[in-house]
């Protein structure tokens, strides 16, 4: 049987992806730069970063020093500062719409409320209104823009721009909302769709650390999504349900119904709401204890994590209620999935040692998972900073692979 190795064309797009990797936290590189990380030869960094500027993803910034022996300056290279993308995600009862140049920064950002009752069409009005509004106040020209990355809640065709299954079961199904955004901007912008999930875990994309390995990503908000990602990216799938393990039944005797029509949903089990109902049903003068310290803007739930241990036994006991629904959800992902890593976003994150360990003891309880490594990683940056570096990661993957 003959084996077919890997074409020409995987191979140069593996190589761009690790250059890439390699400049996350460089300010400034050099070819020889890139190869002292990746070990990737001089000449196919150079026809690599030849093609990253033909694409506008990087340019020449000057030269570099020369080494102590003297002789020629190294060219030097930068991410492309005036290169441009906006990212539209919907948050907590607004919509952010944030200008990015190509080196990551934040250039501009504008926000429209975003009501539970807000119409699709309205939705779509706004984020054009938005981004006409930051490219004029800042004077983008057209050549210096490249695209948007459009997210959402819900199951989301990424290839087709369609909002297959909304979050907003008032606006339906099957939105083209890439398109409809296209028509009312009249404009022929490259649009990314994706869930908001999927452009967190995004962030990831070009991480060193995820190279070559198996990832699950967990975010929780509003809603809890896992993501699992393969190398970084987000594996092909059919219907686009990757993402959506916050709805694994956990509990099948909960009374609740989820919006997705099941009971038992592991984002119902820990949502903000369940521990609410949990906390009204105490007693007056222990309710007051427990939350006599507690800002109402707060998420109650990251209230209690950075509580536990230092305050007082019922708030040990709403944590220890979250970790076992976390390690059950993390025991599960990990009989089905056999992730390297996992990573926690969102609100969990900001769980102590205490509460991860609480998790990892949940895990061990399957005696297939007794003796294994289990690698759990906490990010805990705001939401706004997830999506605008995996927004970014985002445009950048697919202009790689135009």
């Amino acid at each position: 049987m003959n084996r077919i190795g890997a074409l020409p064309k995987d191979i140069k797009q593996k190589n761009d992806k690790e250059i890439l990797r390699s400049l996350a936290d460089l300010e400034s590189f050099t070819v020889q730069d890139i190869a002292d990380r990746t070990k990737i030869s001089r000449l196919t960094i150079s026809r690599a970063l030849e093609r990253f500027m033909e694409k506008g993803i990087v340019v020449q910034s000057g030269k570099g020093s020369s080494t102590s022996l003297g002789g020629k300056k190294p060219q030097e290279y930068i991410l492309n500062p005036n290169r441009y993308a906006i990212s539209i995600a919907p948050s907590k009862g607004k919509t952010q719409c944030t200008l990015m140049s190509f080196d990551g920064n934040e250039i501009d950002l504008k926000e429209f409320p975003f009501p539970s009752n807000m119409a699709y069409p309205q939705f779509i009005k706004n984020a054009a209104d938005c981004i006409r509004g930051l490219l004029k106040d800042n004077g983008i020209k057209e050549e210096e823009f490249y695209g948007i990355v459009l997210c959402s809640g819900g199951i989301i065709d990424p290839k087709e721009g369609v909002f297959t299954v909304s979050s907003i079961p008032e606006w339906g199904n099957d939105l083209h909302a890439a398109q409809d955004l296209k028509n009312e901007l009249g404009k022929d912008y490259h649009i990314e769709s994706e869930n908001v999930s999927k452009v967190c875990s995004g962030m990831l994309r070009f991480n060193n650390e995820v190279q070559g390995k198996r990832v699950a990503v967990m975010y929780a908000d509003y809603g809890i999504s896992i993501t699992l990602l393969e190398d970084g990216k987000t594996p092909d799938t059919s219907n686009n349900v990757n993402g959506e393990l916050g709805h694994m039944c956990l509990d099948p005797n909960d009374e609740e119904t989820c919006v997705c029509g099941s009971k038992g949903c592991f984002e119902l089990l820990v949502s903000q709401a369940r521990i609410f109902k949990m906390i009204d049903v105490l007693p007056a003068k222990e309710k007051a204890e427990l939350l006599k310290d507690y800002d109402s803007k707060e998420d109650v739930r990251i209230y209690l994590l950075n509580r536990q241990g230092k305050a007082d036994a019922k708030t040990d006991e709403l944590c220890a209620y979250m970790a076992k629904y976390v390690g059950l959800a993390f025991r599960n992902v990990m009989l089905g999935f056999d992730p390297d890593l996992i990573v926690v976003q969102g609100v969990f994150s900001y769980g102590s040692k205490a509460f991860f360990d609480q998790v990892i003891s949940k895990i061990r309880e399957n005696k297939y998972l007794q003796d294994i490594p289990i690698d759990i990683r906490k990010e805990n940056r705001e939401l706004s900073q997830m999506l605008k570096k995996g927004s970014m990661n985002i445009i950048l993957s697919s202009i790689l692979e135009e």
